[in-house]
């Protein structure tokens, strides 16, 4: 009980902080994110370039976060609970709910992103945008998924060769170790 309470407090603080906004602003370059039918680039590809349009609003003149704030919140972020990435993807942060049974719609939220990249980075797909095993994983959207996405797409690109401390790629797309319960 004392541990839930202090986790609470815990969230609740990064909540209401600039960490939090930034983390927040970070995550929304993946929200209702779709690739269209007719594209000729990977989804990755694809995907990376509008992330970095996104991204260019760090360290510009009248920008509210700068490069150094989002380090700083990344390597925080990653020390967090998996509830608090489930959160992430929660209409409201503070939900009463169990995160992970309060997720956005997925039109609405990052697991669409957060597959895609999942299935292209473990090259599952048997054909470009294999549609049957995008399927097959959407039903298994895990923050693990969302927690790479943000360590290739964003650590990788704003600090290219740096380690990100406390976070190990995964070796293999299994899912059967996620905790759902979370």
């Amino acid at each position: 009980m004392i541990k839930a309470l202090i986790q609470i407090k815990k969230v609740k603080k990064m909540r209401e902080s600039k960490q939090h906004e930034i983390l927040e602003w970070v995550v929304s370059a993946f929200i209702d994110y779709y690739v269209p039918g007719d594209c000729e680039e990977t989804p990755i590809g694809m995907m990376q370039e509008a992330i970095n349009d996104h991204l260019q609003a760090f360290d510009i003149q009248g920008g509210r976060f700068r490069v150094v704030d989002a380090k700083e919140t990344l390597v925080s972020a990653y020390q967090e609970s998996t509830e608090f990435w489930w959160r992430l993807n929660c209409y409201s942060f503070n939900t009463d709910c169990v995160p992970h049974e309060a997720q956005r719609e997925p039109d609405m939220g990052v697991q669409s992103a957060s597959v895609l990249f999942w299935v292209e980075y473990f090259g599952l797909g048997k054909e470009f945008m294999d549609q049957d095993k995008f399927d097959e994983y959407f039903d298994k959207y895990h923050p693990e998924m969302l927690k790479l996405l943000v360590k290739c797409c964003v650590w990788d690109v704003l600090f290219p060769g740096e380690t990100l401390p406390g976070y190990t790629v995964p070796t293999s797309a299994d899912t059967s170790s996620f905790d759902y319960t979370a």
